[in-house]
C-alpha cells in the first residue's frame, strides 16, 4: 500500500472516480461527504494526504484546510478547484496547502500531485516536531547551553537578508528552525513555501519549483505557478537541497542571483522576491568533490550556515522534550495523565538517540500506547538498544546498555515462563504485540527457558 488518502467531496460520482483512480494506483482510500465529515474522520484516524473540494456544504474546503493545517500540520492537503476558484487555491498554497488540481482534472496530473504529497509527508516524518511547553520557543523546546547558543544564531540569521543553510542529522528539527527564521524575520507576513528536493522526481523538479504553462507536457491542462513564484514576498524553504538534480542546479543559481526564471513551456521571464533557506543532512562539500553539487551554488546558499546539534549533544533537553511529547500524546489519545518513573527518565537521558528528536517522540508515543496505569516504566519504552552500534560508545556507556538488555531479558523470560511458554500470552502480559515481542526475543538473544 502506497498510503492512505482521505477524499472530501460532496459529489458522489466524483468521489467514485477519485477512489477508483487512487485504488488502482495502490492507495488505501477513505471518503467523506463534506468538510465536517472529513474533520470528524480525521479526529479518529490518520491520513497520509487529504484531497478536498473547495466548494462543499457545512464546511468548505478552505475551512477544512485551515482546520487540518492547525491540527495535523504534517498532513499534505490537496485542493480540487474549478477554474473560477483557482485564486482561492493559490492563496491556500501560500498559507500552507500542498497543491491544487483543477476540474476537470487530468488523471496523470492528479496522481503526480498525490504521489509528491505522500512522498513529502514521508520525508517530513524524519524531522522532529514539538508542541508547546514551558521552554517552548517558536515550536521548539530546549534549555541546554548548546541550545541557548543555537537560538542566538537563529535570531541573527532571521534578521539578516542572506540565504541560510541548515545542516544536521536527520531528526534534529531543521524545518522547525526554518519556520522560526521566517516568523522572526521581516518577511513573517509573507508566505512560507517549502519543497523537499528528495521527494520530487528529477523529471518533474523544474515544473514543481518554477511552474509550467498550459500544454507544456502531458497533464498540463492549465498554467500553474511554481513554488518559488508562490513564495514571492516570503520565504522559500528547500529541504534536502543536496538531492536537487545537477541539471537543475544552474537554474536555481540563476534565480538566486537575478530573481528571474521562466515556467516550463513558457517564454516570458518572471521575477519573484523570496528569501531562500536550504537544509541538508548530507555533506555538501563531499557532494561537490564527487561532482554532484555545484560549487558556485554551494557558496550562494551558504550565506549563513547553521549546524544543528544532535540530541546527544544537548542531553539537558531530553527530559523536557520527553515531557512535552508525553503530555501531547496523552492528550491526543485521551489516556489521562502519565509520568515517567525515575528509571525511565534515566534510560532516556543515557540512550544515544541516533534518530534524534524524532526517535524520542516515537519512543514516548509508543510507551504511552503500551503502558498500563499512570507511570511509564522502562519496559514500556521498548528502546531497541541491541540495534545500536556501540563502537563509539565509552566503556561506561556499553556497560549501561548491557545492563538494560539484561533487565529486558529477565522481564521477557519471566513473562514467557509465566505464560507456560506461550509467547502470544506473554506479549499480552507485557503489553506488546506478538510481532514486537518476537523481534525483541531475536535481538536480545532471549531463550524461552530460564538460563
Amino acid at each position: 500500500m502506497k498510503g492512505k488518502i482521505l477524499i472530501a467531496e460532496d459529489d458522489r460520482n466524483l468521489r467514485r472516480v477519485l477512489r477508483a483512480m487512487l485504488v488502482r494506483e495502490g492507495y488505501e482510500v477513505a471518503e467523506a461527504v463534506d468538510g465536517a465529515a472529513a474533520s470528524g474522520w480525521l479526529a479518529a484516524n490518520r491520513a497520509d494526504a487529504l484531497i478536498s473540494d473547495i466548494r462543499m456544504p457545512k464546511m468548505d474546503g478552505l475551512a477544512l484546510f485551515r482546520h487540518s493545517r492547525d491540527r495535523y500540520p504534517s498532513m499534505p492537503v490537496i485542493l480540487v478547484t474549478a477554474y473560477g476558484t483557482i485564486g482561492d487555491a493559490v492563496e491556500a498554497i501560500r498559507s500552507g496547502a500542498f497543491d491544487y488540481v483543477t476540474k476537470p482534472f487530468d488523471e496523470t496530473e492528479l496522481l503526480r500531485v498525490v504521489g509528491n504529497a505522500v512522498r513529502t509527508a514521508a520525508f517530513s516524518e524524519k524531522e522532529g516536531a514539538v508542541s508547546p511547553a514551558a521552554e517552548e520557543w517558536y515550536g521548539m523546546v530546549g534549555r541546554s547551553p548548546v541550545w541557548n547558543e543555537m537560538r542566538k544564531v537563529i535570531e541573527k540569521a532571521a534578521t539578516s537578508p542572506f540565504s541560510v543553510l541548515i545542516t544536521g542529522e536527520t531528526g534534529t528539527g531543521k524545518e522547525l528552525v526554518a519556520r522560526a527564521i521566517h516568523r522572526i524575520s521581516g518577511r513573517r507576513d509573507g508566505p512560507f513555501i517549502k519543497i523537499n528536493g528528495a521527494a520530487i522526481p528529477p523529471t518533474l523538479w523544474e515544473a514543481e519549483v518554477f511552474g509550467y504553462e498550459k500544454g507544456a507536457f502531458t497533464g498540463a491542462v492549465t498554467s500553474k505557478p511554481g513554488r518559488f513564484e508562490l513564495a514571492d514576498g516570503g520565504t522559500f524553504f528547500l529541504d534536502e537541497v543536496g538531492e536537487v538534480p545537477y541539471s537543475m542546479q544552474g537554474k536555481l543559481l540563476r534565480v538566486l542571483q537575478d530573481r528571474e526564471f521562466e515556467r516550463v513551456g513558457g517564454v516570458k521571464t518572471l521575477t519573484a522576491d523570496a528569501r531562500l533557506i536550504c537544509a541538508s543532512n548530507r555533506d555538501l562539500r563531499k557532494r561537490m568533490e564527487t561532482g554532484k553539487f555545484r560549487e558556485d551554488l554551494y557558496y550562494r546558499i551558504n550565506g549563513i550556515p547553521i549546524q544543528l546539534p544532535s540530541l546527544r549533544a544537548r542531553r539537558e533537553d531530553i527530559l523536557p522534550l520527553a515531557e512535552c511529547f508525553l503530555n501531547r500524546t496523552c492528550a491526543d489519545m485521551g489516556s489521562g495523565t502519565k509520568k515517567l518513573t525515575a528509571e525511565s527518565a534515566e534510560i532516556l537521558e543515557r540512550y544515544p538517540w541516533p534518530g534524534n528528536i524524532r526517535e524520542l517522540e516515537n519512543a514516548v508515543g509508543r510507551a504511552v500506547a503500551l503502558s498500563e496505569g499512570e507511570e511509564i516504566t522502562p519496559p514500556d519504552l521498548c528502546l531497541a538498544l541491541a540495534d545500536f552500534p556501540e563502537e563509539s560508545a565509552t566503556p561506561e556507556e556499553r556497560g549501561f546498555h548491557e545492563s538494560v538488555r539484561d533487565h529486558k531479558r529477565t522481564i521477557i523470560r519471566r513473562a514467557i515462563r509465566n505464560a507456560g511458554g506461550n509467547k502470544t500470552r506473554a506479549a499480552e502480559a507485557l503489553g506488546l504485540t506478538p510481532t514486537y515481542l518476537s523481534r525483541l526475543v531475536r535481538l536480545l538473544g532471549v531463550e524461552s527457558k530460564e538460563p
